[in-house]
């Protein structure tokens, strides 16, 4: 499992509620047939077991609810919704924006996928959107010639674009750094993976293994 990855659970699954007084809103979320999210685990403190979030909808001030559960008690997973998925379930003035951004980066052949707020609204049906949400985007790339070319698109786009995007570009071995933070062409950039977090050498983002 990765990073932003959902997951669905029963409600009577034996989970272990990380937030306190959380349990029985968790089980009704799952009892609604909900997802919850992969987050980063803690390995001392997880061991072996899955750590997942469910940030709640804006009615609930979007309060961030987690648990830690075994990985055999998973229903099913997907990864994130892709950005056409969620597209035409959006309401206007989003919706135009986001369409121009599919038609603008087609020739990248990197399909995005989508994570926050827009992505849980369209998994949910709630209300999560606000007049100043940003576009939380995924993209899986190879090397940094395919960084790089989505990075400049992206910066390009917000130059000429009023909807901003915030999100995470990720290289092989699921280390995942942040679109502008990479755009910014810092020398050293802050790395995520399912278990950890540090930061590292820009060039050496490819390399097999992690660079404290």
């Amino acid at each position: 499992m990765r990073r932003h990855d959902l997951v669905w659970l029963a409600p009577q699954a034996p989970w272990q509620v990380l937030t306190p007084g959380a349990d029985a809103r968790l089980r009704a979320w799952a009892e609604a047939r909900l997802p919850f999210v992969v987050a980063r685990r803690d390995p001392e403190a997880d061991g072996d077991h899955l750590r997942l979030g469910v940030p709640l909808p804006l009615a609930e001030q979007r309060r961030r609810l987690s648990l830690r559960i075994e990985p055999g008690h998973m229903l099913r997973t997907t990864p994130p919704p892709a950005l056409a998925e969620v597209t035409e379930g959006l309401p206007a003035p989003w919706r135009d924006e986001v369409r121009l951004l599919l038609a603008d980066t087609r020739d990248l052949d990197v399909p995005p996928r989508v994570f926050g707020s827009f992505a849980w609204q369209h998994l949910t049906g709630l209300l999560y959107l606000r007049a100043s949400s940003d576009l939380d985007l995924l993209w899986e790339v190879e090397d940094h010639a395919q960084a790089d070319r989505l990075a400049a698109r992206m910066q390009r786009w917000e130059r000429e674009h009023r909807l901003r995007i915030d999100g995470e570009l990720r290289f092989p071995g699921e280390r995942a750094v942040s679109w502008r933070e990479y755009a910014s062409g810092a020398a050293r950039v802050m790395v995520k993976t399912g278990d950890a977090c540090w930061l590292s050498p820009r060039d050496a983002l490819l390399s097999l293994q992690a660079v404290a």
